[in-house]
């Protein structure tokens, strides 16, 4: 039994908390931090197994009930819990992105890899869960079949009923940075550009974002993507892809399913009620990468799907790349 610590009880870090609980048997929560010790406590009555209530990250991170952590905090405050999370020398899952700005990004990432050249083994992992989920995944294996020939290039939509404390550079570094980790792990390819460009902007949508913004960018083998981020829609989580190959067509669907076209056969979108953010959509991803993070840690074998250093700040790297372009 792994017991974790989470770093933030928000909506990210109470969703961990509440995953582990009913669906990861191999884990239990022990500790929570948080500086609104009401939200701690209202969790932790839930959770029913936590030791460790503070608004102290070094507690948390030094006490010796916690053997994991996750860092769930708000972006700004990753690279502080990094560091505090190579200091104590346990096991950790830290939510996206790796740092808000580039030069961050690439000091906490040297840390990071001298740090664990030292241990002589993974001990940071980073929270990209699409790359645990069954749609993501099967549009991988279709595409690895060769039936649909080469991928040339795909379009992709990631529209949130509200975004607190949007800014446009948040939009790549928060939003877009989960469609670069993605498309760079499905494809086994690299971004080399990207650019923005500006619809009209939503009166939805707080003052000084360009919101929507749509990206275009390029990947090394001349696969292109164009996506929309739209942080105020006011209609429902959308997240949805659809990648444009030489013989047919993939597309992954508002409620995961994934629907292809090819040889003149068409399949066809479920429909429904829409959720109020992604943790519905994404559930069985976080579920999926905390089982596969948690049996990491039980069993001494690396996950290769569990994002790595390089990999989170790969994603950091062309974030800066649209980030410098607005």
């Amino acid at each position: 039994m792994v017991k974790v610590g989470i770093i933030g009880v928000g909506v990210m870090g109470a969703g961990h908390a509440r995953f582990i609980k009913a669906h990861v048997p191999g884990a239990e929560v022990v500790g929570l931090f948080d500086i609104d010790s009401a939200k701690v406590s209202s969790l932790a009555n839930e959770l029913g197994t936590v030791k460790v209530q503070t608004n102290d990250v070094a507690e948390l991170m030094n006490h010796p009930e916690v053997e994991a952590i996750i860092i769930a905090s708000p972006d700004p405050f990753h690279v502080e819990h990094l560091r505090a999370a190579i200091a104590s020398k346990k096991p950790t899952l830290c939510e996206k992105p790796i740092a808000t700005n580039i030069e961050e990004a690439r000091e906490i990432a040297q840390e990071i890899r001298n740090y664990e050249k030292s241990i002589g083994k993974r001990m940071i992992n980073f929270g990209f869960m699409r790359r645990f989920d069954p749609a993501y995944r099967e549009v991988k294996r279709l595409i690895e079949t060769g039936d649909f020939g080469k991928p040339t290039f795909f379009r992709t939509i990631t529209r949130n009923v509200s975004s607190t404390g949007a800014t446009t550079p948040g939009l790549y570094t928060n939003i877009a940075i989960h469609d670069f980790d993605i498309f760079r792990w499905l494809f086994n390819d690299e971004w080399v550009s990207v650019q923005s460009h500006y619809p009209r902007n939503s009166t939805m949508s707080q003052p000084g974002v360009a919101d929507p913004l749509v990206i275009t960018a390029f990947m090394k083998s001349g696969i292109m993507m164009v996506g929309d981020i739209v942080a105020f829609n006011n209609y429902g989580y959308d997240a949805r892809a659809e990648i444009v190959c030489e013989k047919g067509s993939i597309e992954i669907g508002i409620n995961g399913d994934v629907v292809t076209r090819v040889n003149r056969l068409m399949g066809a979108h479920t429909g429904g009620s829409m959720a109020e953010n992604w943790m519905p959509r994404f559930e069985t991803s976080y579920i999926e990468e905390l089982r596969a993070w948690i049996s990491s840690i039980e069993s001494g074998t690396t996950n290769s799907d569990l994002a790595t250093v390089d990999d989170a700040l790969a994603a950091n790297e062309v974030c800066a790349l649209g980030v410098a372009s607005i």
